[in-house]
């Protein structure tokens, strides 16, 4: 039996919104960086603090857990209390100059549509100067179970020290070729969302970084134009090293096609499945 539309959407948005806002703060925004800092009926207004000290240009996977926040807590906003969601896409179109390190970006979040089994929702990254960073939607399905977040043992919401996803997330290269690289790392405690499993913008996170190890060694320096993800199953705390196979499927004169697939011990049953679209920098 499908659930109605009024058996989903919260009777008094304005005090669900609040409600929300007030949930603390997981490991993997606190690692990222993440806050959030307005809310309202149906959105949300959000913050990431970029690694200090760093201006240079910053690979797109940084953007993976804000996306999934800022698009996730806004359909956590317009929801009642007592059902649960999980991201079952998320696009991410890269303004023109990419993201850069050493200052923070400011996002904002809203929900399009509610429907009877799954909520859309869409949002608008800048930078501190109102600069279009990337515009970034988000589709979520509803799931049995409440989302009561808890705070986690020793989770503090830092300023990331290196420019690196690889140190971030404890990635290694395990193969690298001319066209295909792959990632693994372990995964942790900080790592798990609401429900105890992976959060959505870890997978997405580790694409990103292998995406443009793979696109650079195929075609040197490039600039992230968009992503497109579609999750597939959970990735759980403690099993298996979560691993990203990249692969280079077009190097053209401006433009690098390379898609990613990413998964636990088994690469034919994926976590999430990745395309991106990116173009050459360099002279």
């Amino acid at each position: 039996m499908s659930l109605e539309v009024p058996a989903i959407a919260a009777a008094d948005p304005v005090a669900r919104a609040a409600e929300v806002a007030a949930f603390p703060n997981l490991g993997p925004e606190d690692r990222f960086g993440i806050a959030q800092i307005g809310h309202g009926p149906d959105r949300i207004s959000v913050e990431q603090r970029l690694p200090a000290g760093y201006a240079g240009e910053l690979c797109v996977g940084w953007l993976g857990p804000l996306a999934d926040f800022v698009t996730g807590r806004a359909v956590q906003s317009a929801l009642v209390s007592d059902i649960g969601i999980r991201t079952l896409s998320l696009h991410l179109q890269i303004g023109s100059r990419g993201l850069r390190g050493g200052h923070r970006v400011l996002a904002s979040g809203e929900v399009v549509e509610i429907g009877d089994r799954s909520v859309l929702a869409a949002g608008r990254i800048s930078d501190e100067n109102g600069s279009l960073v990337a515009e970034v939607s988000g589709r979520f399905i509803i799931v049995p179970g409440s989302v009561h977040p808890v705070v986690t043992e020793g989770s503090e919401l830092v300023v990331p020290e290196s420019d690196s996803l690889a140190v971030l997330l404890g990635a290694e290269p395990i193969a690298r070729e001319r066209h295909t690289v792959t990632f693994a790392m372990r995964t942790a405690e900080w790592m798990a969302n609401p429900y105890g499993i992976l959060h959505g913008g870890i997978p997405v996170a580790l694409a990103g970084h292998a995406l443009t190890e793979a696109a650079n060694i195929a075609a040197g320096p490039v600039r992230t134009l968009g992503l497109d993800v579609t999750f597939h199953r959970p990735a759980f705390i403690g099993a298996a090293p979560l691993a990203a196979d990249a692969v280079v499927v077009r190097v053209g004169g401006r433009v690098v096609a390379a898609n990613t697939t990413v998964y636990q011990e088994d690469l034919r049953q994926p976590v999430a499945t990745v395309t991106s679209t990116m173009l050459r920098i360099g002279d």
